[in-house]
């Protein structure tokens, strides 16, 4: 297997019939449908990434071939099944689609082998992206998911955080505790700034960097990470990676977390979540 995976080939492969949709809701990446046993997908063209479609597909592929899911779908004689857009979905079968097209469009093995190379942080984010044929977004997820390095990787709108990954690497330094979805960004983070001075949103993509505490963004740990952001287009949002080559072991401490989050196991992909964090597959 090389990179790019082509998902569309996976989908010829099986019979499994697909076309762009331009008038979807704006919500809705894509669907999987089934008429008279054939099945087929219809994915949005309202994004211009390509990375996008491909992804989608790939997320209803995880649908057609995760075990139980197609009886779960379409058991009760429905003929169609839309998915919405976004990561940080609530609903098991969609994690399960999304951690399904992560592992087929960045294979743990060869993703790893190749970004070994492609620097740290944002900027080998974009590369691994640019190989993989990747959203900026899945490639983030999937990197903090895979990489070594301590990593985390931030999706915001305005000033509210929609969700954070953070590698096994960062999450292993001592009493670290992870800002929750819906909460505010850091006041004086680059991130919060960025997202402050443009009040058009992310209309036009574009990126800038500094060195932070990472005590700013993650309570319990002070160390100099690296913060980089990005906007991500016609969505609104903004991606954030915070990023070193390293940690120290022992650091200063600050408070101590007073909660923890919960962890739920999937019915159908082996893997470990929090809360509504976006995550990979067992194979990741």
């Amino acid at each position: 297997m090389r990179l790019p995976v082509d998902p569309f080939a996976i989908a010829d492969a099986n019979e499994i019939l697909y076309k762009e949709n331009r008038s979807l809701a704006s919500g809705i990446s894509g669907c999987l449908m089934k008429v008279h046993g054939v099945f087929g997908i219809v994915y949005s063209t309202r994004f211009a990434s390509e990375g996008f479609r491909r992804f989608t597909v790939a997320h209803e592929l995880g649908h057609y071939f995760l075990d139980g899911h197609l009886r779960h779908l379409f058991g009760a004689g429905d003929c169609q099944h839309q998915s919405e857009v976004g990561f940080s979905s609530a609903i098991p079968i969609e994690r399960e689609a999304n951690a399904f097209a992560a592992a087929l469009l960045m294979p743990k093995k060869l993703f790893r082998s190749a970004s070994e190379n492609a620097g740290l942080g944002l900027y080998a984010i974009e590369h691994m992206a640019a190989l993989c044929q990747t959203s900026l977004t899945a490639t983030a997820i999937r990197y903090a998911t895979l990489t070594e390095k301590p990593v985390a990787v931030v999706c915001s709108t305005g000033q509210q955080i929609e969700f954070v990954v953070m590698s096994k690497a960062l999450k292993a330094q001592h009493n670290l505790v992870k800002p929750r979805k819906g909460s505010s960004l850091p006041e004086d983070s680059l991130t919060s700034r960025w997202n402050r001075d443009r009040p058009n949103g992310n209309s036009v993509a574009r990126r800038s960097a500094c060195t932070v505490s990472l005590a700013s963004w993650f309570d319990g740990t002070d160390a100099t990470v690296q913060e980089e952001v990005a906007g991500l287009g016609e969505s609104g949002r903004t991606l954030t990676v915070l990023s070193a080559e390293s940690l120290p072991t022992h650091v200063p401490q600050a408070q101590s977390p007073s909660w923890k989050y919960a962890v739920r196991r999937s019915p159908y992909v082996k893997r470990s979540t929090t809360g509504h964090e976006p995550v990979g597959p067992s194979d990741s």
